[in-house]
């Protein structure tokens, strides 16, 4: 679990439901907006003067004589990729020793102009700003103003979980390591329209998806709460406690907490949202996150950010002077929770083993912008890497290329094992020599590796398709994880491939080629007859010609309630507008349209967007309004799998494959031959991330002739629990040709599609 993967913009993958046709996917409200809510909480960097920038680069020279070589080969790395990925501007900088040896911007701040960033332009470093609320706490407990085992309530008396025995054990360290047992709560936040005492109660009204330190889930709002302590009992503000307790005493004078102060600055960066579709680049609106603050809202400079670098790699003390007791940093550094094989998190720094080594790390991400602040304690080494772009995984591949080119002598081959011929005595293995489906020796985990187009793809069930990139020892990364996570390959003295290992940070699983399941006796054609049937039947389908829905959307994790509204109409006309609220109050409000040919959303809280790509693809798929009747139509493949378990009943888990879109996985009941859950991907074209979800349809009741779905669940990892309840249908009604419209995608829309408007 990567802090990269949290952030303050909407992910907004559509929902892929869209082989269902009418009934669940138009039916089901076309939740594109609802599914792609996964929010994430980034760190912002802020940068120094651009006349300081000069003064650095000057300064670096004798410290960075004996690093000339490997400085050259990592700039030249960082670049291509930060071009390759479409990433406006970096900065980049590298302590070595107490030394800053490296210090340099990268490409453009503002794109639009064509200025250069410098290493004094200041970024925002999201969620990197935990580890200066986790420090803050600590210093607070060294002056003996609170302890890390004191109960929140303490301070914060509105302060409560939503179950009765986390709620009486949670100490101020369950906020900091992330043990609290809700998922991430950041709904709420995402809107803008809470205060952080606010935010706080709202994550008290949601359930926990976990005991107390029963598993890692990354907490926004926790970390709004801890930082809030540390206010409290300074009696101060968070933003004041950060300026006077860290950033004066570390000389980091650049580096700011809001974004009217960022702005202010002499030199700024702008912040972008690359479509890899589209190959545009958008400038996005700064998003001042006042509530949250704690979890991500710090501003800061490569330079400024290096004073930090220091701090940390040299003990919690600069230049003589300590800030922390020797006891708070150990605390601060060292694991507190458990999150899979040799990676914990600590108190704001995600830690990890790197060929032996102890890495302290966090990276953060939020609108147009995203960073990775990195130490290894021992080797007294460190960088900070900002970018100016949404959600790039360049930040988390500059780890590797940093650390491997300053400390070659720790990737050094490792000896063959005993008894064993090492693997370069054999050919060597393509990608494409994996192809083909793997399971355990028992069959507890089965998976695939596919050929797609140009690319070889690991495929787990409900995660994204991997890349396989192959490395010079038989062995291939799995983008974008971490180099942590890698398949090697087990081959014979004639190069067959004869097992393969998955090596991941819980251990690693042996794969033997899988014998193929079973496959029930019944074809597509024939399944697709019965389902037909099942819902109504092909003459009751086709005599539908519109559908209004409105529906009741319970956020069971996140402690926010909505309602929502949905307009499909042949052949392939859909809108819907939904409303958010909370603690007796409306959050915000989104819209989205698909108008035939084209769609698109925006909400009171995040950038319009025009879809494109896949998403549009999805898009299109999604609103055919028959598309339960269009099998043949809209399907490359349609492959019968084997009879699996749902909820203790057998199902054909059936895979769909688009002509255009995503493929996702149906499972048709075996006795009533209704859709009762779905495995699907949401995508988006500003991220090549995948993000799994699953669906699940219930209460069916006959409508007009037609079993539909009164209940939808749908589960994801950013947003946990989502429920549906469908509370009014009308259908063969008149709809306003203005709904759909595509001139404008604009919030006024999403205000007035109300009952009114069906007619």
């Amino acid at each position: 679990m990567r802090s990269e993967l949290s952030s303050l913009k909407i992910r907004k993958g559509h929902c892929q439901t869209s082989g269902l046709g009418i009934i669940l996917i138009i039916f089901m409200l076309k939740k594109t907006f609802l599914l792609s809510l996964v929010v994430v909480l980034s760190l912002v960097l802020g940068a120094p003067p651009m006349s300081l920038a000069a003064q650095t680069a000057g300064a670096q020279q004798s410290a960075s004589a004996n690093y000339d070589a490997a400085l050259a080969k990592i700039e030249k790395a960082i670049n291509e990729r930060r071009e390759a990925l479409g990433i406006p501007g970096a900065a980049l900088a590298i302590v070595k020793d107490g030394k800053v040896i490296y210090a340099k911007g990268l490409g453009y701040k503002d794109f639009e102009k064509k200025i250069p960033v410098t290493a004094d332009t200041q970024f925002a470093i999201g969620s990197a700003t935990k580890a200066f609320t986790a420090l803050s706490v600590l210093i607070a407990q060294d002056q003996g103003k609170l302890s890390l085992d004191d109960s929140p309530k303490k301070y914060l008396p509105y302060f409560k979980i939503n179950d009765p025995e986390t709620d009486k054990k949670i100490v101020v360290r369950d906020l900091l390591d992330h043990s609290s047992g809700l998922t991430r709560t950041d709904l709420a936040m995402l809107t803008g329209q809470l205060t952080r005492k606010e935010l706080i109660e709202v994550a008290g009204e949601a359930v926990p998806t976990a005991k107390l330190h029963e598993k890692f889930q990354y907490q926004n709002i926790m970390y709004a709460a801890a930082g809030e302590i540390a206010a409290t009992v300074e009696k101060s503000t968070w933003n004041k406690v950060i300026a006077s307790e860290i950033f004066k005493p570390l000389g980091m004078t650049n580096s700011t907490t809001t974004i009217p102060a960022m702005t202010k600055a002499k030199d700024y960066s702008f912040g972008y949202e690359y479509n890899f579709d589209t190959k545009a680049t958008k400038r996005l609106p700064f998003r001042d996150i006042g509530g949250p603050a704690p979890a991500g809202a710090i501003n800061s400079s490569v330079n400024d950010m290096a004073r930090w670098l220091e701090f940390v790699a040299g003990g919690g003390e600069v230049k003589g002077k300590r800030i922390v007791s020797e006891k708070g940093f150990e605390e601060w550094t060292k694991p507190q929770m458990k999150i899979a094989g040799k990676m914990s998190y600590g108190l704001g720094w995600f830690i990890e083993d790197w060929h032996g080594l102890k890495v302290v790390q966090h990276g953060g991400n939020i609108d147009g912008f995203n960073a990775m602040v990195a130490v290894i304690p021992e080797k007294k080494l460190g960088f900070v890497l900002l970018t100016n772009v949404s959600g790039s995984p360049l930040t988390d591949e500059a780890k590797n290329i940093i650390w491997s080119d300053l400390l070659p002598e720790a990737v050094a081959q490792k000896p063959a094992e005993p008894g064993r011929e090492p693997a370069q005595a054999f050919p060597k293995v393509s990608a494409d020599a994996l192809v083909g489906t793997w399971a355990t020796a028992t069959g507890t985990l089965r998976t695939e590796i596919r050929k797609d187009g140009d690319k070889v793809t690991l495929n787990v069930p409900g995660q994204q398709p991997y890349p396989l990139i192959a490395k010079p020892d038989n062995s291939f990364s799995l983008s974008p994880l971490p180099d942590s996570f890698s398949i090697s390959a087990k081959v014979d003295a004639s190069g067959k491939v004869t097992a393969i290992s998955l090596v991941q940070p819980q251990g690693t699983v042996e794969l033997l080629p899988a014998a193929p399941t079973e496959k029930p006796a019944i074809t597509a054609e024939e399944l697709h007859k019965k389902v037909i049937a099942a819902l109504g039947g092909e003459e009751n389908l086709r005599g539908l010609k519109s559908r209004v829905i409105d529906c009741d959307v319970d956020f069971v994790n996140q402690g926010v309630t909505g309602t929502t509204r949905s307009y499909t109409e042949a052949p392939n006309l859909s809108a819907t507008a939904t409303t958010l609220s909370a603690l007796g109050k409306t959050l915000g409000k989104a819209y989205e349209f698909f108008d035939g040919t084209n769609g698109g959303e925006a909400s009171t809280f995040a950038p319009a967007e025009d879809w494109a790509g896949l998403k549009l693809d999805n898009s299109r798929l999604a609103a055919d309004f028959y598309g339960m009747l269009n099998w043949d139509k809209n399907f490359s493949s349609i492959d019968i799998g084997s009879v699996v378990k749902v909820d203790g009943k057998d199902t054909y888990a059936v895979k769909f494959t688009p002509k255009n879109g995503t493929e996702y996985t149906v499972y048709f009941s075996t006795e009533t031959f209704l859709p009762v859950k779905q495995n699907a991907m949401s995508v988006s074209s500003t991220s090549k991330q995948r993000l799994p979800f699953t669906e699940e349809y219930s209460d069916y009741r006959k409508i007009d002739g037609v079993m539909v779905p009164f209940v939808i669940t749908t589960n994801s990892l950013a947003m946990g629990k989502i429920v549906v309840t469908v509370k009014d249908i009308k259908q063969n009604v008149r709809i306003d040709a203005s709904v759909f419209t595509h001139h404008d995608v604009t919030l006024d829309k999403a205000r007035s599609l109300k009952a009114g408007n069906a007619h």
